[in-house]
């Protein structure tokens, strides 16, 4: 049996492209994000070093800190509508594959096209937070709270 697209099909695809393109920039921004946040690490800490004389000074820890949660939270966002928006797609591809099922077709016990089912909505904001792309930002933040730890104690 041929497939033939419906009307449905064809704005359901157009969507699927639209969502697709935006998915596209939002994981372009978050890797522009981490390619201006380590830019911005590696510029503030000598400014901040030499600004206070050669010597370190709590302005460079509070400083990092700040940067580091800024980014984070930022980076988060667009994990967080990367991740909506593939949702959206799956719905999509799988109203596309219910209209077109045909007698001939096993019946599949797989719903998911672009992501697992266990990721769902329900923790999209946890997943956004803690993923394998900002625990970059993590190493960064205990990194720093250990120089800290150090400074405040005199040993660095």
């Amino acid at each position: 049996m041929k497939y033939e697209k419906s009307l449905e099909d064809e704005i359901d695809w157009k969507v699927i492209d639209q969502l697709h393109t935006a998915t596209n920039f939002f994981a372009s921004t978050s890797t522009e994000l981490k390619k201006i946040f380590f830019t911005l690490i590696v510029i503030a800490i000598p400014t901040l070093i030499k600004l206070s004389g050669d010597k370190l000074d709590r302005a460079l820890f509070i400083s990092i800190f700040v940067l580091t949660f800024l980014f984070w939270i930022l980076d988060s966002y667009t994990y967080f509508y990367q991740d909506k928006l593939r949702e959206k797609m799956n719905l999509l591809f799988n109203d596309i594959k219910n209209r077109n099922k045909t007698e001939n077709m096993p019946d599949s016990n797989e719903e998911e096209v672009t992501i697992e089912i266990d990721r769902t909505s329900e923790n999209r904001l946890k997943r956004s937070l803690f993923n394998y792309s900002m625990f970059l930002y993590l190493l960064v933040f205990i990194i720093n709270l250990l120089a800290t730890i150090l400074f405040y104690n005199e040993l660095i």
